[in-house]
C-alpha cells in the first residue's frame, strides 16, 4: 500500500495551521500575520474574533502587506461585529490600492464610476466585496 497515496496523509489540520501561523506571526512574519488575521476573521482553526483579526491585519499592513488593508477596510466599512467606520474603511481601501492590490483597484474604480455621488456615499451603498483569503484555504 502506498502511504503517500493515502488521502489522510494530506489531510488538513486547521488548528495546527493556525498555531503554526500564529507562532510565525508573533515573530513578525508579515505573511503569517496576514494569515492569522484571515483565520481569526473566518474562525479557521480558532474561534472567530474580528478584533484579533484586525490586530493581525494591522501588524501585516504595517509591514507593507497589500491584502491586509483590503480586509481591514471591509471589516471597518461593513461593521459586522465591530462599530462601523466607513471613513477609516475608505482609508484602508485606498492604502491597499496604493500597494497595487488588484481587488482594491477594481473595487475603487467601480466606486469612482458613480459620478453622481461621492466616493464615501458609493462605498456605503455598494460595499463590500468578498475579503481576500490565503493559500491554505481550499477554493471551492
Amino acid at each position: 500500500m502506498c502511504l503517500l497515496c493515502s488521502y489522510d496523509a494530506f489531510a488538513v489540520n486547521e488548528k495546527e495551521d493556525f498555531v503554526y501561523d500564529l507562532s510565525l506571526a508573533t515573530q513578525g512574519i508579515s505573511v503569517s500575520q496576514y494569515n492569522t488575521g484571515v483565520n481569526y476573521s473566518i474562525g479557521r482553526g480558532i474561534e472567530k474574533n474580528l478584533e484579533k483579526a484586525v490586530y493581525w491585519y494591522q501588524r501585516a499592513s504595517e509591514q507593507g502587506h497589500s491584502k491586509a488593508p483590503f480586509n481591514i477596510a471591509i471589516i471597518y466599512t461593513d461593521g459586522v461585529g465591530l462599530v462601523p467606520n466607513p471613513e477609516l474603511g475608505l482609508k484602508y481601501f485606498l492604502m491597499a490600492e496604493k500597494r497595487n492590490n488588484l481587488a482594491a483597484k477594481k473595487f475603487l474604480n467601480g466606486l469612482r464610476s458613480y459620478k453622481e455621488i461621492s466616493m464615501e456615499a458609493a462605498l456605503l451603498k455598494y460595499c463590500c466585496p468578498s475579503p481576500l483569503s490565503h493559500s491554505m484555504i481550499e477554493k471551492k
